[in-house]
């Protein structure tokens, strides 16, 4: 039994490129965690198996290295649709966490106060 993720995923978009053995490939995320990543590619990595992962942020590149833990087949019969893969990832390097941070602070909603009228 898969142990239930206890950390809050934020959505973030980004392009990624994805190692898997000696293939690359283009993806996108779709959310992000101190442990974790989701992500759509065109790859078929099998459950457990490693995974790298160059995400662009400002000048920089970072590079995680995850093991996929969960991944949804698309239900039509178009090969051409993304896999959904859910990547958990052990170490974390500190820019990563930077960037995780950063994300929970944008989703955090905003109290405005506005003037009584």
């Amino acid at each position: 039994m898969i142990k239930k993720r206890e950390e809050k995923r934020v959505p973030f978009r980004k392009l990624i490129i994805c190692k898997y053995g000696d293939e690359m490939h283009p993806g996108f995320t779709q959310d992000v965690s101190q442990h974790g990543i989701g992500i759509q590619t065109m790859q078929r990595p099998a459950l457990n198996h490693k995974l790298r992962i160059a995400l662009a942020v400002d000048q920089n590149s970072i590079f995680l290295d995850g093991e996929v833990r969960w991944a949804h087949e698309s239900d039509s019969a178009h090969e051409a649709k993304p896999r959904e893969i859910g990547l958990y990832i052990p170490r974390p390097p500190a820019d990563y966490l930077r960037l995780v941070a950063e994300c929970n602070d944008n989703a955090k909603p905003r109290l405005s106060y506005q003037p009584l009228k």
